[in-house]
């Protein structure tokens, strides 16, 4: 990093102890946190005035930048515990505007000195036992999301998104759990309910959130485990597959499904023959490319 402002201490065998600090910005939300083993005060001078960041002293750590593919973006692995408040907004639907991160450089011998050596966009994390990986790619026009929804037989949305417009705390019910073992939950109140009803929704518990992957009978599945066995009673909120039937028949919320209805799907089981593209029950649901829905007479 040689003509960088780092670059005296960066090849300075005797001062060489590099330290980063990482900047996450959800939108007026920041998360700083720092490898060195002290938190860290950075000082930043804009427009004549002087505000001071404090990086925290966290556990985290980065992998090397992932060379650039042809048709992808350089990425980046950083290493966080699934208890960092950054990490916990992927345990549920995934946040609905960008996580954005930003990478100082610096040295202990001087704190003004430094180099921005990264920014990127979380596009997606992952857990591993007590870890969770995000993945960090640098930003392009190319990969940058713009409205481009698939012209496809089931909705494009996320269940309780701003764009889906359910409001999650609507739909939301009290469940008392009777046992647990390992993933899976277990309670009379899931019983109540069709199998699948569950699926794909949302399970809170202490402030935590999981995704539920299955639910048959009595029984749900969690993706993956919260640090603390779930007991009492606990939140849920129901899921969705993005089938035009679910969306009308257990939300009610067709005039938001934006699936197309010309489109066949690529499961013919979820498709009655015979009875129209869109088929509730025993009435036959009409829906225009202008958002119209209605019932055929």
């Amino acid at each position: 990093m040689a003509g960088t402002n780092i670059g005296t201490y960066e090849y300075s065998q005797q001062d060489g102890q590099p330290i980063e600090c990482y900047k996450f910005t959800i939108g007026i939300t920041r998360y700083q946190y720092t490898s060195s083993v002290d938190n860290i005060d950075l000082k930043f001078v804009e427009n004549g005035m002087t505000r001071t960041e404090t990086y925290l002293a966290d556990y985290i750590k980065r992998q090397n930048v992932k060379p650039t593919c042809k048709g992808d973006s350089s990425a980046l692995i950083v290493i966080v515990t699934k208890d960092n408040p950054v990490a916990k907004m992927y345990q549920g639907p995934p946040p609905e505007i960008p996580v954005l991160l930003k990478i100082y450089r610096l040295h202990e011998q001087d704190y003004n000195q430094r180099d921005i050596v990264f920014t990127g966009r979380v596009s997606q994390a992952s857990f591993n036992g007590s870890d969770c990986e995000l993945t960090v790619k640098v930003e392009n026009w190319a990969a940058r999301e713009i409205p481009n929804g698939k012209r496809q037989y089931t909705c494009n949305k996320v269940v309780y998104s701003k764009r889906c417009r359910l409001k999650e705390e609507e739909w939301q019910i009290p469940v008392f759990i009777d046992r647990v073992v390992g993933l899976n939950i277990f309670s009379t109140t899931f019983a109540l309910y069709p199998d699948g009803h569950f699926a794909g929704g949302i399970f809170r518990f202490e402030g935590n959130v999981r995704l539920i992957a299955e639910h048959v009978g009595d029984r749900v599945r969690l993706k993956y485990p919260f640090i603390r066995t779930p007991r009492n009673e606990v939140i849920v909120a129901p899921g969705c597959d993005h089938l035009f039937s679910t969306c009308a028949k257990r939300f009610n919320n067709a005039l938001n499904f934006d699936g197309c209805p010309w489109v066949p799907p690529t499961d013919p089981s979820k498709k009655e023959v015979g009875k129209g593209v869109y088929w509730v029950d025993s009435q036959v649901i009409k829906r225009d490319t202008d958002g119209y829905v209605g019932v055929i007479d």
